[in-house]
């Protein structure tokens, strides 16, 4: 999604093209090698490795040379990932964000002046940015480039569009920055266990200049949001940081507020006794709301139809902690909210089965909530939240289901030679036991791998796989591997349903 809101289809075929060019850095190759590699004419390529060089040359300052006369050659002093960076941060879209950030005395024509681009163009290229814009109900002046909006929304569109594309690197200086970064990372440490961590500094450093920008331009919080976040952070944040450009009181509680909000925005938690977890568990013991009794619902009702009997959340205090995060931050916004997960690549996850056996359970059960009063604001977030949660315990679903070992009975010759790499395979996968086989007692295990249809016993009841050793070994080992996967996943699925039964 990032990608295509800043990123022109040039762009991207550049970066296609470079990422071929560092794979094959070896030697020099000709332009018909990566025409070959690729769906782009001989001319196209031509083309795209003149623009290459182009960048190269800006990007170091000296000039780049990929096309000579006994090749094509990339040195690798520029990676894929520096080439994908500059691209990103010369883009219009990118431009245009920082420019609303951190220029908002701009209009569009001062913008257009500045980047010696036309409006139509501009306009263009910043569409899908717009777009996504207004998809969080943020509406877009593009004529005087200003936001107009939920403020809340606005900063968190700003942090996660910014910290996916530059993660806060060579942005403009704020002139007179008031801001003492150790400061405010002292007073939320307590709550941010990697605070003074280098990727958290960046992180909470970001977030101030967002905040900060945003009020000195007249952009302030006016009221608290109905239910609290499990933690506070102290008015004394918003006062020494803010005092002089907030006077209200009711203002600086709501900013400091907010502050708290941000600390528990994302699915953070990465360890077990974090000072966090108790604060949430005495917030769940003191208080009764839409997201304490939306936590509790999800939470019993992920329990009672994925989990075994004996499951407890108690062994499980990372993912209910970003459980909480996840449905207190949705429960607190209450309208659509945007999320760094959301701008990345996560197409793995509607791949995978058990994934989408969660997606549609709790799609189900939010819908079913959502008809509830204190709840409608969940018909907007039904898929985002679905997908999020979906993602975040996906990994503990197959891990229960992997425990469900397929007992596998081997049948064949008494040739070590030919059947030790065979058991070998059977053995290295990590949800099948190998066991022994005797006569007719078919309960003992739940697949037969034999290497003749003929050593199946004729009564036998149970799924079976013929491996011949006289046919091609590598083209059967993974026939039998999704055999076998497809045995595991029935009996995950039978399982399920007893335990549906059973409730």
């Amino acid at each position: 999604m990032l990608d295509a809101m800043m990123l022109e289809n040039t762009d991207k075929r550049k970066l296609t093209l470079f990422r071929l060019l560092t794979l094959f850095s070896d030697k020099r190759y000709s332009i018909k090698f990566f025409e070959s590699k690729l769906d782009y004419s001989y001319s196209r390529v031509v083309y795209l490795l003149e623009l290459i060089q182009q960048d190269l040359t800006d990007m170091t300052g000296k000039k780049v040379d990929l096309l000579t006369k006994n090749g094509v050659h990339h040195k690798q002093n520029i990676t894929y990932d520096m080439y994908y960076q500059y691209l990103i941060t010369q883009s219009i879209p990118y431009k245009l964000l920082i420019s609303l950030l951190y220029f908002p005395e701009d209009n569009l024509d001062r913008f257009c002046d500045k980047h010696y681009q036309s409006r139509t163009t501009v306009v263009r290229k910043s569409k899908l940015l717009i777009d996504y814009f207004k998809h969080f109900t943020i509406r877009v002046n593009i004529s005087q480039l200003s936001l107009s909006g939920d403020e809340r929304i606005i900063r968190i569109l700003f942090y996660n569009l910014i910290w996916m594309t530059t993660q806060g690197t060579n942005l403009p200086k704020i002139k007179r920055n008031p801001i003492t970064y150790d400061e405010v990372s002292k007073i939320v440490s307590p709550y941010f266990p990697d605070t003074f961590s280098y990727g958290a500094r960046k992180q909470i450093s970001l977030m101030l200049d967002i905040v900060y920008l945003r009020i000195r331009k007249g952009n302030v919080l006016t009221e608290k949001t109905e239910i609290e976040p499990y933690i506070s952070v102290p008015e004394v944040y918003t006062i020494t940081h803010f005092g002089n450009l907030i006077k209200d009181p009711d203002a600086l509680a709501a900013e400091a507020q907010f502050a708290a909000f941000l600390l528990i925005a994302s699915p953070n938690f990465f360890r077990e006794g974090e000072h966090r977890l108790l604060l949430l568990d005495s917030y769940l013991e003191k208080h009764s709301n839409s997201a304490t009794k939306l936590l509790e619902e999800f939470t019993v009702f992920f329990r009672d139809k994925f989990m075994p009997i004996g499951f407890s959340w108690n062994n499980e205090v990372i993912l209910f902690g970003n459980v909480a995060n996840i449905l207190f931050s949705h429960s607190i916004i209450q309208q659509r909210f945007p999320t760094l997960f959301h701008l990345t690549d996560n197409n793995i996850y509607s791949k995978n089965k058990y994934y989408y056996q969660l997606f549609t359970e709790f799609k189900a059960l939010f819908q079913k909530i959502s008809n509830r009063k204190n709840y409608a604001w969940l018909k907007t977030n039904i898929d985002a939240l679905s997908d999020t949660l979906s993602a975040l315990l996906v990994p503990l679903y197959e891990s229960f289901l992997g425990n469900n070992l397929i007992r596998i009975a081997l049948v064949a010759e008494s040739n070590y030679l030919l059947v030790e790499p065979l058991t070998q395979f059977i053995k290295d996968i990590p949800f099948v036991q190998l066991v022994a086989y005797k006569y007719g007692e078919f309960s003992s295990f739940d697949f037969m791998v034999t290497t003749s249809s003929f050593l199946i016993p004729e009564d036998c009841p149970l799924p079976s796989f013929v491996f011949r050793f006289s046919a091609d070994s590598d083209e059967q080992y993974l026939s039998l591997y999704q055999a076998i996967k497809d045995v595991h996943n029935q009996k995950g699925s039978n399982l399920i349903q007893q335990k549906k039964t059973n409730i």
